[in-house]
């Protein structure tokens, strides 16, 4: 199994908590978080979003201690299916595999990537997205260089939170809509999988061990 989905959301919070059987499931997640709040409505969202990914059934969500989502074993004979989770101005992203790790992050296209480049890659990365800016512009490219670093980073944990120095583009294919990567002490580069909105920039891997 590996299945993901984008929640576009358009509902208000009062409908959104009227969608759930089990509120205690998130109750401590929402606890601080104010009413009304683009953050409440995004958990919100993203819990809808599980809801929907496992044919309506409810799922408690719990963090570890690099602050990954986990789904807690509720079986003897099989462990609870990897997760991840990811959300931006509008929308949030859910995956999910009984297999292999995985990631996934959404963002929301605008400008405020091209100023802070220099912060998440390296001058030869830039020449490998200019060299794919003839099939798709290069603030879309921008997007996805910066999203599916993040993708990596929350497969890879908090030690790899320094995407300039520890993640690098090594390949971007456009027409198989992959970007590969490579992370500093690992040999296997990983295959980072992508798809375009006119709103969104979205990317995704599962990473076989």
């Amino acid at each position: 199994m590996n299945d993901r989905i984008v929640w576009k959301i358009t509902e208000t919070e009062q409908e959104l908590l009227s969608q759930f059987e089990h509120p205690e499931y998130f109750a401590e997640k929402i606890a601080n978080l104010k009413d009304g709040s683009r953050r409440k409505l995004e958990v919100l969202a993203v819990r809808r979003a599980i809801k929907e990914l496992f044919y309506g059934e409810e799922q408690q969500v719990l963090y570890d201690a690099d602050g990954k989502p986990y789904l807690p074993d509720i079986s003897n004979t099989k462990p609870a299916p990897h997760i991840s989770i990811s959300h931006t101005d509008g929308y949030c992203a859910v995956i999910v595999s009984t297999d292999f790790p995985v990631g996934i992050d959404i963002e929301r296209i605008g400008r405020r990537v091209e100023r802070v480049i220099g912060h998440f890659l390296m001058p030869e990365e830039l020449v490998i997205l200019n060299m794919s800016a003839e099939t798709i512009s290069l603030n879309i490219l921008y997007h996805l260089a910066w999203s599916a670093k993040e993708t990596a980073y929350k497969v890879l944990g908090r030690k790899y939170y320094d995407l300039q120095h520890q993640t690098s583009i090594i390949n971007v294919d456009v027409p198989a809509q992959i970007i590969v990567i490579k992370a500093a002490g690992i040999d296997q580069p990983m295959t980072i999988h992508f798809d375009l909105s006119d709103d969104y920039v979205l990317t995704w891997t599962e990473v076989i061990n």
